[in-house]
């Protein structure tokens, strides 16, 4: 497999998924899956132990059901190094219910980016008409490792902002680049190279029509990238693969 092309997964969810990718002689599949429940944690680690897969574990506390009781399990899993990144944290006032669930997801963010900072470790971030509030944290932010925002459903000066806020930021975009989201499209584009990532939320995040999405379509997600930025498909996988490697400090991986 020396010629391979390495698509890195940057966020989905393997306990609910149908299948998880393999590998073949011409495509190579790294990931991050994230587990937001112990039992789901426990679950996730037997899936990503089955073969030879290139796929690490998450475990956060998710902004629409915070369970801040889970925070001793959090930080236990990363005394023990079981987990790469903390995540999904972060806040989601999309509905009139999560936004009155403000007090505990602010609870929750506030551990989670303690131990971000304390474990020196990256943050995914799930983030829904609340961006304000990642400015309000940046001083904070600044001195985790990394920061992850997955699907980032903001506009290219908004990420800008928060990289020139000193944010070590790298914006993941997923199947909104086939629905044609104008927002998801102009950062694909425009936002550097070397802060991009990719994704399929699987099973989560779908094409318009569709009931769910499965890893593998992360190739879908590559050709349409490349079409939109206008490169080829191998430049791509390097660069998104070191990309993915810096963001989930796995820079000496193979």
């Amino acid at each position: 497999m020396k010629d391979a092309l390495f698509f890195c997964d940057a966020h989905f969810h393997a306990v609910q998924c149908h299948r998880l990718p393999v590998d073949s002689e011409s495509a190579r599949f790294w990931g991050i899956s994230c587990a937001h429940a112990v039992d789901e944690y426990w679950e996730q680690e037997k899936l990503l132990a089955e073969g030879s897969r290139r796929i690490w574990g998450a475990f956060g506390l998710h902004p629409q059901n915070p369970l801040v009781e889970n925070a001793s399990f959090l930080e236990e899993l990363l005394r023990k190094k079981q987990i790469v990144a903390i995540g999904e944290a972060g806040f989601d006032f999309f509905t009139p219910a999560f936004r009155d669930d403000r007090a505990r997801q602010e609870a929750a963010w506030d551990i989670s980016k303690k131990l971000a900072l304390h474990y020196q470790v990256p943050l995914i971030v799930h983030n829904r008409k609340a961006l304000d509030l990642m400015f309000r944290d940046c001083r904070e932010l600044s001195n985790v490792t990394s920061v992850i925002f997955h699907s980032f459903a903001f506009g290219v000066r908004e990420a800008l902002a928060l990289l020139d806020h000193g944010i070590n930021a790298y914006f993941s975009f997923g199947k909104p680049l086939l629905n044609g989201n104008k927002r998801s499209i102009a950062c694909a584009r425009e936002l550097p190279f070397g802060r991009l990532l990719l994704e399929t939320d699987a099973p989560f995040q779908m094409l318009k029509g569709k009931e769910r999405t499965e890893p593998e379509e992360i190739v879908r997600v590559y050709t349409e990238f490349c079409r939109l930025r206008g490169v080829a498909l191998g430049e791509t996988c390097q660069k998104l693969w070191q990309n993915f490697c810096a963001a989930y400090n796995m820079a000496s991986a193979s």
